[in-house]
């Protein structure tokens, strides 16, 4: 196996654009070249030497519509939307249902378009309304606030706060409207970007701005939804530090709350070859795929998902073995400070967000020590919101082995 490699480039000031590929800008202000980790494609640990994930089910929700946004808060309680009927609930530890509240409609607290619910570190409950380009907001109670009009941006498609209460907020835009003719000859859907507010909503940056790449113009007339598209994918820490990457290329960035960027998490590998037997998989597990105009991409993206788990590191989704019959997804687990050290095998969720492709943000979340996910229930043919406890464990001692240190890590 080949080592890891961390580097440190010199120092530097960069101002304004940096350009990573020909779809992706990056905006920021750096002053110190940021960690480099260069991993392997192999894991250091494999085998007996390697950690598990340990996932008890501790909660079941069943729910009866198709399309969803979850939050949770500091205490566990469980905010719902159900998008299509524009209905909140709230529950519980517990999973008992504690009030709700929601409707269609043009009044006070009412919406047209229900996509995305976030919870600030106040309690108080944000929906995205997103015809209107507006955020609704509530109080832990159901009680309407405000509508927050959002008229610089473009269609919001997801928004999540940081513990200081800043607001990371997901838009795209139309490009007949920037009238950016490069990429309307490209066949770009839109072109989308990650924006950084106060908590009066006043912008404080752009973090990135990409090509949406969830829909593909036809050769006739139109556009066609791509299956396994790339995606923009971000999560914010405990410290407020901000994770995100694009999976057309394996590397995760973690930039402070100053907007510095410390530290870039790169793995070595090839990109999956998609197959005639993916199409039919997807069908089967997402029926309502059917009798969507849709093309396939010729490779799977770099990475699914990946999310931050509290005092054990980062756990990336990928596509390897997709369709297996233990109805788990393979994931990388890389340890806190940024090195892979195993595969890890975890309970597979529904990722595919009932074709909602523009928010590019997936069904599951891991807080305070539990991992929160849509399930989809073959036997009711429904689906579920599930709750597991989540702990890492290491193999027992070996001879000549002394105790795991702090980080989780064999020491050398």
């Amino acid at each position: 196996m080949k080592p890891f490699k961390l580097s440190l480039g010199p120092m530097f000031v960069v101002v304004g654009f940096c350009l990573f590929s020909q779809n992706q800008v990056s905006l920021f202000t750096q002053a110190i070249a940021p960690k480099i980790i260069e991993n392997p494609e192999t894991p250091k640990y494999s085998g007996r030497d390697a950690p598990e994930l340990v996932f008890k089910q501790e909660l079941s929700i069943p729910l009866i519509g198709r399309r969803y946004s979850f939050d949770v808060d500091e205490a566990g309680n469980i905010y719902l939307l159900e998008s299509l009927q524009a209905s909140i609930s709230i529950y519980d530890k517990d999973g008992k249902v504690i009030r709700e509240f929601g409707k269609k409609g043009q009044g006070p607290g009412e919406f047209e378009i229900s996509v995305y619910l976030s919870v600030s570190p106040e309690k108080k409950i944000y929906v995205l309304d997103r015809t209107r380009k507006a955020i609704q907001i509530f109080d832990n109670n159901g009680k309407w606030l405000e509508r927050r009009q959002l008229l610089s941006i473009g269609m919001m498609n997801n928004l999540k706060f940081d513990s200081a209460g800043c607001v990371y907020i997901q838009d795209m835009r139309n490009l007949f409207a920037l009238k950016d003719e490069e990429r309307i000859r490209r066949g770009v859907a839109g072109l989308s970007r990650l924006q950084k507010f106060n908590k009066r909503f006043e912008k404080i940056t752009d973090v990135e701005i990409w090509d949406n790449r969830f829909l593909k113009r036809a050769q006739d007339v139109g556009y066609n939804f791509l299956r396994y598209h790339d995606i923009f994918y971000y999560q914010i820490d405990a410290n407020n530090c901000l994770y995100y990457g694009d999976s057309s290329q394996y590397e995760i960035r973690q930039q402070a709350s100053d907007g510095r960027l410390k530290k870039i998490i790169k793995k070595k590998g090839s990109r999956i070859a998609t197959t005639k037997q993916d199409q039919v998989n997807l069908m089967k597990d997402f029926p309502e795929l059917k009798g969507q105009d849709s093309e396939m991409s010729k490779t799977k993206p770099f990475f699914l998902d990946f999310h931050i788990l509290d005092r054990i590191g980062l756990l990336v989704g990928t596509y390897e073995d997709e369709w297996n019959d233990q109805g788990t997804l393979s994931c990388d687990l890389f340890d806190q400070d940024g090195f892979f050290i195993a595969k890890i095998k975890v309970p597979r969720y529904y990722y595919s967000k009932d074709q909602d492709n523009i928010s590019e943000q997936r069904n599951r979340l891991f807080k305070n020590g539990r991992c929160y996910s849509l399930i989809y229930n073959d036997k009711d043919e429904a689906l579920e919101l599930v709750r597991h406890s989540v702990e890492l464990k290491w193999p027992q001692l070996k001879p000549g082995r002394s105790v795991l240190d702090t980080s989780g890590r064999w020491p050398e």
